[in-house]
């Protein structure tokens, strides 16, 4: 195991070691299935320590018939709620795979106009929001924020070509190992009233060094609204997405998000639509993507999950 990740993994369980006994657990698991035979998995567990202080530690993987093998990506979160404002700084580590290893940090802040007590993982827009359980309090309220995260990439090989595919294939042995740093600032804001929740989030991108097509596109790219490992070297993106209380129990919802990358490869769009079914203890989410890239086969996704809340 990668020493980033025994860090992680340790720090994950002391912080469940320290946790007190009436401490509030959550927990998430989810796969999805795709295109190219994509098979990806995430789970996701929530503890507090304390009424404002909580850890969060991640696990995701996938892998397509392309993909030489699996790549893996595991992750660290801890929050803090104080009143309306609510701060979270978070890690995680790909392990290197085919050459290609990534390790990221980051920080956000988010702050709620009608908090109404919200606890930690109900937020409605940014980090905070990825819970399957998510949907404001109340009648109606307003959540705005801002984030950084910075990435760090690390190849061992060249592009196997200039474009398409072989921009993603491996192609000779690089004599030292190429570095790049990426940074995403993001700002985000959810809004509610009555029966309906919207969100929106845009991130610009920057990296300290300029990319050329020697360079192979990131096989480990998470996007906002896209319930898939994608690639790429993202320019700027922006989400939108919407969700709906129709019944008592059940909440569909819908998501758009728009990418554009760099290398000169073709802009990309996500089309979401899912529901989560909310049972107290227990939540399910089913969810189906459509994500299409110039220069690309167009790619289909579907997504089921299950998260208990104890």
């Amino acid at each position: 195991m990668n020493p980033a990740t025994k860090t992680l993994v340790v720090l994950a369980a002391c912080a469940t070691l320290a946790a007190p006994a009436a401490a509030g657990i959550t927990g998430s698991v989810g796969q999805s299935f795709g295109t190219n035979n994509y098979r990806g998995t995430k789970a996701i567990a929530s503890l507090d320590l304390g009424d404002s202080l909580y850890v969060s530690p991640s696990f995701s993987t996938y892998r397509t018939d392309s993909s030489s093998g699996s790549y893996y990506d595991a992750g660290l979160r801890v929050g803090y709620d104080v009143g309306p404002v609510s701060f979270g700084v978070q890690g995680s580590v790909v392990p290197k795979h085919d050459g290609y290893k990534q390790n990221s940090f980051g920080a956000d802040a988010t702050f709620s106009l009608a908090p109404g007590g919200t606890k930690h993982g109900r937020r409605m827009a940014g980090p905070d929001s990825g819970g399957n359980q998510t949907f404001g309090y109340g009648l109606a309220g307003v959540d705005i924020g801002v984030s950084a995260n910075h990435s760090t990439h690390s190849d061992d090989y060249f592009a196997s070509g200039p474009s398409g595919d072989a921009l993603r294939a491996a192609g000779l042995a690089r004599s030292k190992t190429f570095t790049l740093g990426q940074t995403d600032l993001a700002a985000f804001a959810g809004a509610k009233f009555l029966i309906a929740e919207v969100s929106a989030q845009v991130t610009k991108t920057v990296y300290d060094k300029s990319l050329d097509n020697t360079i192979r596109e990131s096989p480990f790219l998470s996007l906002t609204g896209v319930d898939a490992v994608e690639a790429g070297f993202p320019k700027l993106s922006y989400n939108v997405a919407a969700k709906v209380s129709t019944l008592p129990l059940v909440h569909p919802y819908a998501s758009y998000t728009h990418t554009t990358f760099e290398l000169g490869a073709g802009h990309s769009n996500a089309a979401e639509i899912g529901a989560v079914v909310g049972l107290n203890m227990l939540s399910l989410k089913a969810s189906y993507t459509h994500y299409t890239q110039t220069g690309y086969a167009d790619r289909n996704y579907a997504s089921v999950g299950a998260g208990l809340n104890f």
